[in-house]
């Protein structure tokens, strides 16, 4: 049995009209994947919820979710299997700080559901939101406080600029390093609980499934993704950044075809 873990945003699924081909093509090589005893993983930074949205939307189909890179980890069943917090009173101190800059948006989430606020104001949070992500909106309804007393499994933020965002992940793992973790990924940032990444949710499966390192493969296209990717066999993107091109085995156009590569040995 092998293992493949792809991040979603950007490397299974680009946003694009070629990236809507491509998804397809994906879906259908994962599917084959699957069916000849491999396992499918999404190791992502979105929240459950919006991942249960894109199967909805897309029919994606897997065996488990790393979701919040790394913080919450669910089963195809949707059996949360592992959840790390970070501690509230750390919390409301990124909140404070996040609220003193000019975001575009920033949320807080226990995995499942949390608060949602952005910079565009109610009228354009109800056209976008409640048109396309009606799921969003409904697990996304709490207020910041009743989200910041619930068990935080990351806050996220998007800035106005990717050097924006990398000097914010920057300051927050200098002020909170001993208990948190910020990946900055263009021009978001994502905190989660000391000592999480998308590699420690892969390696919690692999685990339980004894799953040799030697079978495992990932694919990503930002800086998040570079702990898989360092850890295991790690592809990326023709586009990625030269940095994530230095720290993989493989380029490939998409997840499909470095599926289809590995099942041709």
């Amino acid at each position: 049995m092998k293992l493949f873990a792809s991040d979603y945003d950007g490397t299974y699924w680009k946003h694009t009209f070629k990236g809507q081909v491509d998804l397809v093509k994906n879906i259908k090589q994962t599917k084959q994947w699957r069916e000849e005893g491999n396992l499918f993983v999404f190791a992502t930074g979105r929240p459950i919820s919006m991942m249960r949205l894109e199967k909805y939307m897309h029919g994606i189909v897997y065996d488990y979710i790393v979701g919040l890179n790394g913080g919450i980890i669910i089963s195809k069943t949707g059996d949360i299997l592992f959840r790390e917090t970070i501690n509230n009173s750390i919390a409301r101190k990124i909140m404070i700080l996040i609220q003193q800059k000019e975001v575009l948006h920033y949320s807080v989430s226990d995995g499942l559901c949390g608060h949602y606020h952005t910079a565009f104001g109610w009228s354009h949070k109800t056209f976008y939101l409640f048109a396309f992500f009606k799921l969003f909106l409904k697990t996304y309804g709490l207020t910041l406080d009743e989200a910041l007393n619930r068990p935080v499994v990351q806050i996220s933020v998007k800035l106005k600029s990717a050097d924006e965002a990398s000097s914010f992940a920057h300051q927050m793992n200098q002020l909170f390093g001993k208990d948190i973790v910020a990946f900055s990924n263009l021009r978001h940032v994502d905190i989660a609980a000391r000592g999480l990444s998308k590699a420690t949710g892969i390696e919690y499966i692999a685990n339980r499934h004894g799953i040799d390192a030697n079978d495992i493969y990932c694919m990503g296209d930002s800086f998040n993704d570079l702990p898989m990717l360092k850890r295991y066999h790690g592809f990326t993107l023709p586009e990625a950044h030269q940095t994530i091109k230095e720290n993989v085995r493989g380029v490939f156009e998409t997840v499909g075809d470095a599926l289809t590569q590995i099942l041709k040995g």
